[in-house]
């Protein structure tokens, strides 16, 4: 009889053998059963709990050494419960850093950099499933592409990985968030090369905002990710660069798990905009009355579980792994739906016209994941994550504090597709709102988050274009007069995103 650990052993093996060749590895993931990809899913799953469990002290700590034969009763884990609670070392494969790899950094809630250990062999089958993606979603085999990346550079995971990753497959050049060397490269190296731009929505949108180069002379396609992009923003930014054609891919992905996680396909883009004019279908699939970004993914890579509060889990099933992810909670509001469901619940609400797409275009028969924000108090402002720690220990510290009540936070977008972050203040009862006041508030927030937030800091300071879109913007009110308000006071709990899900 096969052991269960030299059947993990196997079934990677294939796996990247698979993934080697793009044209087998598309032709299988197209034919393939999805419910058998699932089962595999879940197998290796608990094989890889089991693996941590013998080979990993933090996480044998963690679950007690426990015996389990199912990995949904297998605890869930995240940044306070498992994160904060054991050492770097002891959450690694035998107790030890690997003597290659890297280190990538995530700044949380307090300010104070996590960092996360990566070993040189994890990174074979990651870089495998990126090639794919790569491929499948812009067509790149057959293109020349030269890669401008924009993301924020220094030890933050997307920046950095993107570029390891990409220049296996294409040119790549690290511009950071620097417009004027992206255009620069661009009037340097010419009109006849296939560009992509990488990038943060705000950047990228000012990107192109600007009228000093003829976009319709370029060939650009673009990637981005680090928070939603609405199906308006693409329109938006197709009519700047005069190209309808333009693929503008987003991917799901965090310091925390990996980058690519997730990718947005041709099916589930046509999805989103399916929900989008049908307000039915959109609750049944996002439990929300937002439009959600719909990913697929790769059940082989990870598996993703829903929990009961709107959120979900991710175990990375990489065997080489060498700080194990196992039901990692990130806390994002969203939640798996797989394939089949996906089709079924499409042909309720919309029959005739799922029955079309699916007679004329192959799909890739795995399973969906939709993301529409963070359930933790967390706003994602240009790529980097708000906490309202952060912005409570900036109104404490304001002359103003004792006239405080309570406030939200929200981001919002204009018609042309500007982002504002928006600080939403209720007054004590007898305060008046003042031009003083606001401008005291959001000089006393501005100062804390670039103090405390080290990736806020970084982008603010050397994105000096896209310092607009994140500059708070305090708006005030008087006591117990607006409904956003109004609509907690019942609740145990202060909410402190601003949104209208239901």
């Amino acid at each position: 009889m096969v052991k269960k650990g030299v059947l993990l052993s196997s079934i990677s093996f294939f796996e990247r053998i698979l993934l080697n060749n793009y044209p087998l590895s598309k032709f299988v993931i197209e034919n393939s059963s999805p419910n058998l990809l699932d089962s595999i899913s879940k197998f290796k799953s608990l094989m890889i709990h089991r693996l941590a469990q013998r080979n990993v002290p933090a996480y044998k700590k963690f679950t007690k050494d426990k015996k389990y034969s199912d990995i949904q009763k297998v605890p869930v884990t995240d940044k306070e419960n498992y994160i904060k609670m054991f050492s770097y070392e002891s959450r690694c494969i035998d107790n030890k850093f690997p003597k290659t790899g890297n280190i990538e950094e995530s700044s949380g809630s307090s300010g104070l950099p996590t960092n996360w250990i990566h070993s040189l062999s994890e990174e074979d089958l990651l870089f495998k499933a990126a090639k794919f993606e790569f491929f499948y979603t812009f067509n790149s085999q057959n293109k020349d592409y030269v890669v401008l990346s924009a993301w924020s550079s220094g030890p933050w995971a997307t920046g950095l990985k993107f570029c390891e990753i990409v220049e296996h497959y294409c040119l790549v050049k690290n511009t950071t968030a620097d417009p004027e060397n992206i255009l620069r490269t661009l009037n340097q190296l010419g009109k006849k090369h296939n560009y992509l731009i990488a990038g943060y929505p705000p950047f990228l949108k000012n990107l192109f905002d600007k009228t000093e180069v003829k976009w319709k002379d370029y060939k650009i396609d673009i990637i981005t990710g680090g928070e939603s992009t609405s199906l308006q923003w693409k329109d938006y930014v197709r009519k700047k660069l005069q190209n309808p054609n333009s693929r503008i891919i987003s991917s799901y992905g965090a310091s925390d798990i990996d980058i690519g996680v997730g990718f947005e396909t041709s099916f589930s883009e046509f999805i989103r905009k399916l929900a989008l004019n049908n307000q039915k279908l959109n609750h049944e699939l996002f439990h929300t009355s937002e439009n959600a970004i719909l990913f697929q993914y790769n059940p082989l890579a990870h598996y993703i579980e829903n929990t009961k509060k709107n959120d979900f889990s991710i175990t990375v099933l990489d065997p080489s792994t060498i700080a194990p992810k196992i039901k990692y909670n990130l806390h994002d509001f969203g939640g798996r739906i797989s394939y089949n469901e996906m089709v079924s619940i499409l042909k309720k609400y919309e029959p005739k016209i799922i029955k079309e797409f699916l007679q004329k275009n192959k799909t890739l028969k795995l399973p969906f994941l939709y993301v529409a924000g963070r359930v933790d108090g967390t706003i994602s402002i240009g790529g980097n994550n708000i906490y309202p720690e952060q912005i409570n220990i900036a109104l404490q510290k304001s002359s103003y504090a004792d006239k405080i009540n309570r406030f939200m936070l929200s981001r919002s977008q204009n018609g042309n597709q500007d982002v504002s972050f928006e600080i939403h203040i209720e007054l004590k009862k007898n305060i008046t709102p003042s031009n003083q006041i606001k401008a005291e508030l959001e000089k006393a927030i501005l100062n804390e988050l670039l103090n405390v937030n080290l990736e806020y800091k970084e982008y603010y300071h050397n994105h000096k274009e896209n310092q607009k879109s994140l500059q708070p913007h305090v708006k005030l009110y008087l006591f117990d007069q607006n409904p956003i308000f109004k609509n907690q006071d019942s609740a145990i709990k202060n909410k402190y995103i601003l949104d209208y899900r239901h």
